[in-house]
């Protein structure tokens, strides 16, 4: 039985527990969704482009690096610039995520004078962001796609692109206090980070389809990034449902919440007594 102490300062953050911290972002949804549009005001402020940056990074991209990549690997541009639109699309998406998350523990220090605050709202405010940015992003690679090759548009299975969307969303969401702790408790790593996502997008089929590996198909086989880009690519794509990915995306699920739930404490005292670390 706990002790009164205990609940009466158990709505303080750093009195809660993982699970309660959890419910109490439950709650605190609106406080998420407005804090983000808080900060899309501030990028329309200082950019003057706000949602329409990630509209228009995916329509420069796709259009000349996709264009250039295209004649490269002597693929056909009408198949190419489809399959390359929504793998870039998926891939800046989870990378400006992973970026945000390693750099979260920042921002979560600033909400300690307000200790009814979540400890989460940080990667709550992250998450609508890479959803409202996939959504952009995905209109942008609709109109190229629609420009090059509209029978994919037609063919596509836009039910199970919304179910992959999801899954990869609800991955990068339990993951994201696990990537925070680590990159806080070792932060000569941050230096590195931008070139670690840019192995990774080399090594991902993005640039490239997966089955010119041929056999060294394994190396997209056991690559967590490619499955996740899979769940949403394929149903687009191909017009499929990418079982196998749905099967790496539920483990990835389940790790992420078993890795979160044990490094809530450290990770909360590592925000809390930042000035030790």
């Amino acid at each position: 039985m706990n002790s009164p102490e205990f609940e009466k300062n158990r709505w303080r953050w750093i009195e809660r527990s993982f699970k309660d911290d959890l419910a109490a972002l439950l709650n605190q949804r609106s406080l998420a969704w407005h804090l983000y549009l808080a900060q899309v005001a501030e990028l329309r402020k200082n950019s003057g482009l706000g949602l329409i940056a990630p509209f228009a990074s995916v329509l420069v991209h796709v259009l000349v690096l996709g264009s250039v990549m295209g004649l490269v690997f002597q693929e056909p541009l009408d198949k190419f610039l489809p399959y390359f639109a929504i793998s870039f699309s998926l891939w800046q998406g989870l990378a400006i995520y992973v970026s945000q998350s390693a750099q979260a523990n920042e921002k979560i220090s600033r909400y300690i004078p307000f200790p009814n605050i979540s400890g989460y709202m940080v990667h709550l405010v992250n998450a609508y962001e890479y959803v409202v940015t996939i959504i952009m992003k995905f209109a942008a690679a609709c109109i190229i796609i629609l420009a090059v090759n509209p029978t994919v548009l037609l063919n596509a299975e836009y039910m199970g692109f919304f179910v992959g969307i999801v899954l990869i969303s609800a991955v990068l969401f339990c993951w994201s206090l696990p990537i925070s702790f680590f990159f806080d408790k070792i932060r000569l790593l941050r230096a590195f980070l931008p070139q670690f996502l840019f192995a990774v997008y080399l090594l991902t089929p993005i640039l490239w389809y997966a089955d010119r590996l041929k056999e060294h198909q394994w190396v997209a086989d056991f690559n967590p990034v490619f499955h996740l880009i899979e769940l949403a690519r394929a149903p687009i794509i191909t017009g499929t449902w990418p079982v196998a990915s749905y099967f790496v995306a539920l483990g990835l699920i389940v790790l992420g919440v078993l890795l979160s739930f044990l490094v809530y404490p450290a990770n909360r005292a590592l925000v809390v007594y930042r000035w030790v670390a």
